[in-house]
């Protein structure tokens, strides 16, 4: 029997929103592909701040009971073989994480995607989530958890037309949400994140690795032949 429960431990941001409002403390600068965070002027690498986001998202979703990571097994080499996998199964709870986050589409997606001939593994739940192919999947995972806290009015949107056609947009971080940000501890994230990593360290390397897959299969690479 199903039952309902809310992340109010969490408070109003979602962990996935934390990890982008405390971004230095989740992620460094790399040589190239970073973001410059909203609270600050510093920058840290895309991949490694979207990385968290999603980690953060999914295990947040399972600390609750909205979903359950299961390792399966499924068909490979044209089903010649079997091989281990990470599927997310819709659990028992069901959890009123804020509309338009990470965490409120992970549970829909693996309901919907379990019925679609069991596709519900950890790779398509966040290939799905990231719906169309870019250039930098990383930094539209970023922006997607941003639009979520626009549309939520924790941050301003800002757009801007170039040459009359084009329209630029990005995104502010008002006073209040910041101060909102700052009651709000990452510590629970990261013990989150660390107790996964060395207590279920073969989840976490699927995890890691279906990410991975994830931004793989929406990469537009440069087929240009020189």
């Amino acid at each position: 029997m199903s039952t309902s429960a809310s992340p109010g431990s969490n408070g109003p941001l979602t962990p996935s929103d934390l990890v982008l409002l405390k971004g230095e403390q989740f992620a460094k600068k790399s040589f190239s592909g970073n973001i410059k965070l909203l609270h600050t002027d510093s920058k840290v690498s895309a991949k490694g701040i979207g990385q968290v986001i999603m980690l953060a998202a999914l295990l947040a979703n399972e600390q609750t009971g909205a979903v359950r990571l299961e390792v399966g097994q499924k068909k490979a080499l044209m089903g010649l073989r079997k091989v281990n996998t990470l599927f997310v199964t819709p659990g028992d709870i069901t959890v009123s994480w804020p509309d338009n986050s990470l965490e409120s589409e992970i549970r829909p997606l693996a309901e919907q995607l379990l019925a679609n001939k069991g596709r519900n593994e950890v790779s398509t739940i966040f290939y799905t989530w990231l719906r169309k192919d870019s250039a930098n999947p990383w930094q539209s995972a970023v922006e997607y958890i941003k639009e979520g806290l626009a549309s939520r009015g924790y941050l301003d949107k800002i757009e801007q037309k170039k040459l009359k056609i084009f329209t630029l947009t990005h995104y502010e971080l008002p006073e209040s949400t910041s101060s909102l940000a700052a009651q709000q501890s990452a510590e629970p994230i990261k013990q989150l994140l660390t107790t996964c990593e060395q207590t279920r360290p073969e989840v976490w390397k699927f995890l890691v690795k279906h990410i991975k897959t994830a931004i793989s299969r929406r990469t537009i690479r440069d087929n240009t032949d020189y």
